[in-house]
């Protein structure tokens, strides 16, 4: 089931890197490695306010069991 999440107000788009570890479940130092080894794009606010991560960047992180095994064939 796919949901047309743009165009739903009620969906986050937009991730602190603790909002991100807990939408992925890892730790805040693993979202941090995620930066720094550039699996994880991500965004500075120009206030100093800290990074964002998109959740749509969040999601690629994530493989479903099928993708692999279809991969390893």
């Amino acid at each position: 089931m796919e949901l047309d999440d743009k165009n739903n107000p009620d969906v986050q788009t937009w991730f602190t890197v603790a909002e991100a570890a807990a939408y992925i479940r890892v730790t805040r130092q693993t979202i941090y490695r995620y930066m720094d080894e550039g699996l994880l794009p991500y965004y500075v606010l120009k206030s100093g306010g800290g990074r964002r991560v998109n959740r749509t960047d969040l999601d690629g992180l994530l493989e479903s069991p099928s993708e692999s095994i279809n991969e390893d064939s």
